[in-house]
């Protein structure tokens, strides 16, 4: 029994660092990935190339020991899936041993510690704020996830030293250690050498001065170097487009307010949430024996130090210009720590453990199921956009479709095309006049971002109206065609009460899409409405019969006999006969087209998917 326990185990282990690599392999190219590209020029890998770009980054922008660790994971293809596997199984490793203060005893009788270790890995996936956002992207998973792993394993060897004394190899190796792990991250920099010289002072009251803790003396000189060396370095001043040197320190803090710094606050406790409920869920269900107050005083010191660096760490941000719950990563990887030191204390059988490995386990696979399919989807996207770009004419305008997620979820960072200045950079690398972002957007007329609507009334010269004047972004969603014609009716309205707009015999609304040429469409010319007096603006109905993957299309009868076309904006359009019945082949947004001899009218939207 004991062998298959340990056998499950590191299976648990490699499916995990599997389902890592896997989503790492899979990874569109992104965010940072242009960033790398077009400092880079797109040269390979090489030494000399990743000290001049080291150098760069340091000098002109971000000047982390990540930095050079997302250069190797852009630009050798299997260093991020495999460092990102062993960080998170590191991060469980170290978490276990901070929690308790030892190494997990392999063939212990009980298998205790492997299921201490495995539910530190199964929880992260939801204690450690948007883990999956951040892991699964290369720049973020190296800047932080992996900052954080160094971070928490500087702190192993004092956990594991109690007199942190050592010998002078090992001190200088320490040392050497802590200017790392000072170099990963300004935010938790300054925290960490505080509490570095705190625990320094603490050991030497502890014992009147008796000993010299050596070793926790080279981490301390080793931790202020490195933070110092990102502090200070020139690249800190050009960051996030000089943003960090608009204002002083004091200046932000100020600006922020107290309200402003409490918000950041409150980011902390509901990114602490899920752990904090554990350890209490932990201390509820296991023993309340008096021999175990005493053990317990280990574990809850060491929450309350981590409570304190979690504050300090936090109060950082206050003079932050960036913020994001990605800070909280190692705060929570502490605070999980904790959970296991208490679990390890009180949770004193395999009875009482195996309700939180079965959590953990399943933590694990809900992790898998929300990523795999969507960084499936997203690869082929990437690909597929990449492909368009490389073969896109320099001066033209090319036309992004969206990836089937936009915004960032707790596992995936959404489409970067979403921010103007990533398309900017795009067009400039690829010499393109321009980038259009295509995706759906509610508060637009027919529910997609670029389309773009050119109103013209007869006779010339007579008044007119303009989108800006009946269409209120927010009020309706764009996708909903007969909202759409109600608001335009109004402005139509408006317009005959007034004298001038008597004169007005024809309204017609042209649609355009930016980067569609007209022969990806069954006319030159598409409306969304055309207008004379004593008409009414007409919308067919979209529907889905139960749970079939069809959509039917109901028609009025004023669009009796026309030739319809279902448009799936920014593909095919397609001929609907017969039962006007479909079946969508891809998400976005969909049209229904009632077609003439020389212009097509927008008669139905729907929203697939996405």
């Amino acid at each position: 029994m004991r062998s298959a326990l340990r056998a499950l185990f590191i299976a648990y282990l490699a499916a995990t660092a599997l389902h890592v690599a896997w989503i790492l392999v899979h990874e569109p190219f992104t965010f940072d990935a242009w960033n790398v590209a077009v400092t880079t020029k797109a040269k390979p890998f090489s030494v000399g190339n990743l000290i001049d770009f080291w150098s760069h980054e340091y000098t002109h922008s971000n000047p982390r020991i990540g930095q050079p660790l997302t250069y190797l994971s852009y630009k050798l293809a299997y260093f991020a899936p495999v460092a990102s596997a062993i960080a998170m199984l590191a991060m469980a490793l170290g978490m276990f041993v901070l929690g308790t203060g030892r190494w997990p005893k392999w063939r212990e009788q009980s298998n205790r510690d492997l299921a201490l270790v495995a539910i530190a890995l199964g929880a992260s996936w939801f204690v450690l704020p948007e883990l999956g956002r951040t892991l699964f992207n290369r720049a973020y998973g190296a800047n932080y996830f992996y900052g954080a792993v160094i971070q928490l394993w500087f702190l192993v060897p004092l956990r594991l030293a109690p007199d942190a004394r050592a010998s002078t190899g090992r001190c200088v190796a320490y040392a050497l250690f802590g200017v790392v792990a000072g170099m990963a991250n300004e935010h938790t920099g300054p925290t960490l050498c505080a509490f570095m010289l705190l625990y320094v002072w603490w050991l030497r009251r502890r014992d009147g001065g008796a000993t010299k803790p050596t070793l926790a003396w080279a981490g301390t000189l080793g931790a202020i170097v490195g933070f110092a060396a990102i502090f200070f370095a020139p690249g800190q001043a050009e960051r996030y487009d000089g943003l960090a040197q608009r204002l002083t320190l004091t200046g932000r803090l100020l600006q922020r307010g107290v309200t402003g710094n409490l918000e950041i606050f409150s980011g902390l406790v509901l990114a602490a949430a899920p752990v904090l409920a554990l350890i209490v869920i932990v201390l509820i269900v296991g023993r309340r024996d008096a021999d175990q107050t005493d053990a317990r005083r280990g574990p809850l010191a060491l929450l309350g130090v981590v409570l304190a660096a979690s504050a300090a760490i936090t109060m950082t941000l206050f003079v932050s210009p960036k913020l994001g719950t990605r800070f909280f990563i190692l705060p929570t990887a502490l605070m999980l720590a904790a959970l296991i030191g208490f679990a390890d204390v009180v949770l004193s059988s395999m009875r009482r453990l195996a309700p939180f490995v079965v959590l953990a386990v399943v933590a694990s696979g809900y992790a898998a199921i929300h990523s795999i399919p969507v960084y499936a989807r997203a690869a082929r996207a990437s690909e597929a956009r990449l492909a368009a770009l490389a073969a896109s004419k320099p001066g033209s305008v090319f036309t992004a479709e969206s990836f089937e997620q936009v915004q960032p979820s707790w596992w995936f960072p959404g489409d970067d095309l979403r921010d103007v200045k990533k398309r900017e950079m795009i067009a400039e690398y690829f010499a393109l006049s321009r980038v259009v972002f295509r995706t759906y957007d509610r508060d637009v007329p027919l529910g997609i971002s670029d389309v773009q609507l050119t109103t013209r009334c007869e006779p010339a010269g007579a008044p007119c109206i303009d989108v800006d004047d009946w269409w209120e972004p927010g009020a309706y969603r764009g996708s909903d065609l007969a909202a759409v014609h109600k608001q335009l009716q109004r402005a139509i309205d408006r317009l005959r009460s007034t004298p001038a707009g008597q004169t007005v015999t024809r309204i017609e609304i042209e649609v355009s899409l930016a980067g569609v040429s007209p022969e990806q469409l069954p006319r030159a010319r598409i409306l969304l409405a055309r207008w004379q007096p004593g008409a009414t603006l007409v919308a067919a109905t979209i529907t889905r019969p139960g749970r079939s993957t069809e959509r039917e299309v109901k028609l009025p009868p004023e669009l009796t006999g026309r030739e319809l076309y279902i448009y799936e904006v920014g593909g095919a359009a397609t001929p609907l006969v017969g039962a006007l019945r479909y079946t969508p082949k891809r998400n976005g947004v969909n049209w229904v087209l009632a077609c003439e001899t020389a212009d097509c009218l927008v008669v139905g939207v729907t929203k697939i998917g996405r």
